[in-house]
């Protein structure tokens, strides 16, 4: 999908960057199962680092960027509802988020456990349900709103605060 924003097409870049991430997590639980993953494996260590990486760091910029730059003058334009169930999905996303990367840290340090592995397969699941849904609405939603009501120069200096933060 192209977006004429670039603030838009920035956006859509992230989603598909976190949808690889996630396939790639999903794709380490289908092969594992319920054995445990060797984290000497350097596939495994890489999937991990991404995901941790992903979730400690861009996830929470994107969703802040969204959250204090777009949802805030969405609302300056009227459209309040978008905006507020976006960030109910944000806060309610972030703490799963939180758990995955850590569980993932956990795993890179010392490997999985027989307790550790559940939980990851666990709440990797819910974060991959929740991020997937979100995500969607996103592009089907929020993007193309950006492209319509963002006009050159608004956009210029959200893309370019957005690319200084990314």
């Amino acid at each position: 999908m192209q977006f004429s924003r670039r603030t838009a097409q920035l956006l859509h870049e992230d989603h598909q960057a976190t949808l690889v991430m996630v396939e790639q997590i999903e794709d380490l639980i289908a092969r594992a199962k319920r054995n445990l993953p060797d984290t000497n494996d350097p596939a495994i260590r890489k999937t991990l680092e991404t995901a941790a990486t992903a979730i400690e760091q861009e996830i929470g910029d994107h969703f802040a960027f969204e959250e204090n730059e777009l949802f805030t003058r969405l609302a300056d334009m009227g459209d309040t509802e978008i905006g507020e169930h976006l960030a109910e999905e944000h806060h309610a996303m972030l703490p799963v988020g939180e758990q995955v990367a850590g569980l993932a840290r956990a795993a890179l340090d010392s490997g999985f456990s027989d307790q550790s592995w559940p939980q990851f397969k666990s709440q990797a699941g819910e974060l991959i349900e929740r991020m997937l849904a979100h995500i969607q609405k996103e592009e089907m939603a929020l993007l193309p709103v950006l492209d319509e009501l963002l006009d050159p120069e608004t956009d210029f200096e959200l893309s370019e605060n957005y690319g200084s933060d990314a």
